[in-house]
């Protein structure tokens, strides 16, 4: 197989929380009495910053801080997060790649000790090399920070390094390292996006298996 390093996504890739976050954001939405977001709304919409997205669909932090909308989310996720599940195949698929020998790490735009707590509660935590969050902001904006030290710290040639993602963010985060990227649709931006970075576009975590293994 080309690649002995695979860099997963947490948000959308590994982790099925798509409905939770479409959820969790409406009720602030609902609070702000401003229209409510469809899944395939989001899905088209959804970016980082947070905060743009926030501005975009109607949030205005000129009359409250962006922290207060924030923390309604991450503490609305923090309530709610354990009821979730793994994406279809992901734990499976890990696992048969841990035993082929690939070194594989979680890069999250998630606070660690969140991530970390997060990863522990699916009992998948011991078939990663590294799992690897935000230590200084939630914001997303230190994901390609996280991703430079990581790979400093992993002893695999650049050509065999692939990160998975289900975002735009980790299209950004995979030019910015110099790694080649696999695209998932069934997380939080949809096919259409993601397809026209030009990078391999899958439909799940199956389909990219399938096509890693050859």
């Amino acid at each position: 197989m080309k690649y002995k390093h695979i860099i997963w996504d947490w948000n959308g890739t590994l982790l099925n929380d798509l409905t939770l976050c479409v959820e969790l954001l409406n009720m602030s939405l609902e609070k702000r009495k401003l229209p409510e977001i469809t899944e395939e709304k989001y899905r088209k919409e959804f970016l980082f910053p947070i905060k743009t997205f926030y501005e975009s669909i109607g949030f205005d932090f000129s009359k409250e801080d962006f922290t207060i909308a924030n923390d309604e989310f991450h503490q609305g996720f923090e309530e709610n997060f354990k009821k979730l599940a793994l994406q279809p195949y992901a734990k499976d698929t890990i696992a048969r790649f841990q035993k082929m020998g690939v070194t594989q790490s979680i890069l999250s735009a998630t606070v660690q000790s969140r991530l970390e707590q997060q990863v522990d509660f699916f009992g998948i935590k011991s078939l990663f090399n590294n799992v690897v969050g935000i230590s200084n902001t939630p914001s997303g904006y230190g994901k390609e920070f996280e991703g430079k030290e990581l790979l400093s710290n992993t002893d695999i040639p650049l050509k065999q390094t692939i990160i998975v993602g289900d975002s735009m963010l980790d299209f950004t985060v995979s030019t910015a390292l110099n790694i080649d990227c696999a695209l998932l649709s069934n997380g939080h931006n949809n096919f259409e996006r993601l397809k026209a970075t030009g990078s391999k576009t899958f439909a799940d975590i199956q389909s990219f298996s399938d096509w890693i293994l050859g």
